[in-house]
């Protein structure tokens, strides 16, 4: 390029590396974010439970659980949560202590996995 107060021309190769540098730095750096607005709206987030069937409805499907306080989601308390599964129901009755495994998409929350505790 020439440039008539400069004098003399000078190459853009310097200027266009600079830029791309400061472009692949700029987009490298960047930490993962709480999704926000309408991504959080439709964010998946899961917990694990621990606690005392009460019941058990095959056709719901559906489990209720005398539960623990369960971290980052609710105290403890005494609720019926539908199950992603009514096969996750088998081998479970009544008065079983569980570990399970809870999933909260967008307010709706069901029990994704079931393990009797020995």
């Amino acid at each position: 390029m020439f440039n008539p107060c400069m004098g003399r021309p000078r190459s853009a190769a310097p200027t266009v590396a600079l830029l791309t540098l400061m472009l692949l730095t700029a987009c490298g750096n960047s930490a993962p974010s709480t999704p926000s607005g309408p991504a959080a709206a439709v964010q998946t987030n899961s917990y694990h439970g621990v606690g005392v069937v009460k019941s058990i409805n095959p056709k719901a499907p559906a489990i209720e659980i005398d539960h623990e306080d369960i971290e980052g989601l609710m105290q403890g308390m005494q609720m019926e949560f539908p199950v992603t599964d009514a096969g996750l129901l088998n081998g479970i009755a009544v008065n079983d202590r569980i570990d399970f495994t809870l999933e909260n998409a967008a307010g709706v929350m069901r029990v994704t996995a079931i393990k009797k505790k020995q």
